[in-house]
């Protein structure tokens, strides 16, 4: 396994590990952290510990993170990269900074969907195209410096993880409030509409680490990360950060909680915003504008291939910033509101992902509007009365439903995965050996297409509906693929 990590300061490769998970960090034998459980989150927080020893004395003291950017000298970045199975070689590379012309770091090129035979001319998109389902990309002051991370203090570590195990033993790190943004690849066609992959890249920022994992290289999106979204105890704070949950759940069936909207919390906690801003969506580039004086970089990078391996050291840079920036501002509003003696209502400025509406697979949202109310992407539906319902079928205890929609006997393979899968006590893998032989298994997304094709063809089979939700989410690209059939039979239990 090889895990990318960029560090705030000159760390030795101890403090990354990059091993495997059969490796002495997690033998029972080892060494157990305080956070996390491994060496690397051990010797990370030694080291953020002698930072901040460092920083008090040779400085004033200051907050987790400011609401100014820090003045005292930035420390020098680390790029660890994994080689082969001896472990991991250093190169230095200043992040922020152009990379040497060694390096050959570039952004990666936007790449077709369509065969070459077919394919159309790429266009990149301009200052008035919607991207990545944020809204209008808006001009921004040129003459500010641009945003980044490392110029708060303590600098926090960034850390790059395209890998299951280390992505769940990295958020289980993170404390809340969370900065939250997403990316993922688009294709731009003349005449055509956008097509949108799935979500590739989760990133979240707490004041010590932004964590940027790659889920597109994943067997399933990891269970950890997967609790921090879905918990309605930890903010997640971005820029129209709806659309983004209800992404999420297009593509991972994850059902996204406490998502504070920045702009629609900058009316709340700052009366002087609502003179500026009427809308509850302000851009994320506007926001950071706003209270940091600083200028977020949007160039290109944003639309690059966010599913290439390894990400560029620039796309690393830019998700990292995004997260963190979104962070910095939700403090200094909260800050803000508590000069101005204001209490804060989380339902005027955040929402939950609830459910969806019937027949569409497109999620309802609980959310209070300000101003002109909230903008939707030109791929999400806007919702009609017609379709929202007051329970959400995600929160009901589990039962057991049947489909409504078969008519024949299903296929003696399918049958056999759905036996297999409901007495629950198989793991996926194992059914896979079954169905062929532990020498070559069957594709784990072959059998959850089975045990589904089973169900839609008998309507008399019975199932739990929470437990085939779980089941389809064990491979990455199933739940996509099954998610307008499940959401139809869960809608019909309803009625």
């Amino acid at each position: 396994m090889a895990l990318y990590a960029i560090k705030e300061s000159k760390l030795p490769a101890v403090l990354c590990r990059l091993s495997p998970p059969g490796s002495p960090s997690k033998r029972r034998n080892s060494q157990v952290a305080a956070r996390g459980g491994s060496k690397f989150l051990a010797a990370f927080d030694a080291m953020m510990a002698a930072e901040r020893r460092t920083t008090e004395n040779t400085t004033a003291p200051s907050a987790a993170i400011s609401d100014k950017p820090a003045t005292s000298k930035k420390a020098t970045h680390t790029f660890f990269l994994a080689s082969g199975a001896s472990g991991l070689q250093p190169a230095a590379l200043a992040i922020g900074s152009k990379p040497k012309a060694t390096t050959k770091l570039q952004p990666l090129t936007l790449h077709s969907a369509v065969s070459t035979a077919k394919r159309s001319i790429e266009k990149t998109t301009t200052s008035d195209t919607r991207t990545k389902s944020k809204g209008l990309v808006q001009p921004t002051d040129s003459t500010l410096p641009l945003y980044t991370y490392e110029d708060y203090s303590p600098a926090p570590a960034v850390v790059y993880t395209r890998h299951e195990d280390e992505a769940n033993e990295l958020a289980a790190a993170l404390t809340g409030p969370l900065g939250f943004d997403m990316e993922w690849r688009i294709f731009i066609q003349r005449g055509a509409p956008i097509i949108e992959r799935r979500t590739a890249v989760v990133q979240l920022s707490d004041a010590r680490m932004i964590l940027v994992v790659q889920v597109s290289r994943m067997k399933k999106f990891p269970q950890k990360v997967k609790e921090l979204i879905e918990s309605p105890t930890v903010v997640k704070t971005g820029a129209n950060i709806r659309n983004d949950g209800e992404k999420l759940f297009r593509d991972y069936g994850i059902v996204a909680a406490n998502l504070v909207e920045l702009g629609a919390l900058a009316h709340r906690a700052d009366p002087a915003f609502s003179t500026i801003y009427h809308r509850s969506i302000v851009s994320l580039a506007r926001m950071v504008e706003h209270y940091t004086r600083r200028s977020l970089d949007k160039g290109k990078v944003r639309i690059g291939n966010w599913e290439a391996a390894p990400l560029s050291q620039e796309q690393i840079t830019y998700a990292a910033n995004d997260a963190h920036c979104a962070l910095v501002v939700y403090k200094r509003l909260i800050e803000i509101a508590t000069e101005h003696g204001l209490c804060l209502d989380s339902v005027a400025y955040a929402c939950s992902i609830k459910g969806v509406r019937a027949g569409k697979g497109v999620p309802e949202s609980s959310a209070n509007d300000h101003g002109g109310g909230v903008t939707t992407s030109s791929s999400t539906e806007a919702p009609s009365d017609a379709s929202k319902h007051p329970s959400s079928p995600w929160l009901r205890p589990p039962g057991y439903v049947t489909n409504v929609d078969g008519n024949q006997a299903p296929r003696p393979q399918h049958l056999r995965a759905y036996k297999l899968w409901q007495g629950g006590n198989m793991p996926l893998p194992e059914i896979c050996a079954a169905l062929r032989s532990k020498e070559n298994p069957l594709a784990e997304s072959t059998v959850i297409s089975y045990v589904v094709r089973a169900l839609q063809a008998d309507s008399t089979l019975p199932f739990s509906m929470d437990q085939l939700k779980a089941f389809v989410q064990l491979e990455a690209g199933s739940w996509q693929r099954h998610r307008e059939w499940i959401m139809r039979q869960d809608s019909h239990t309803r009625q």
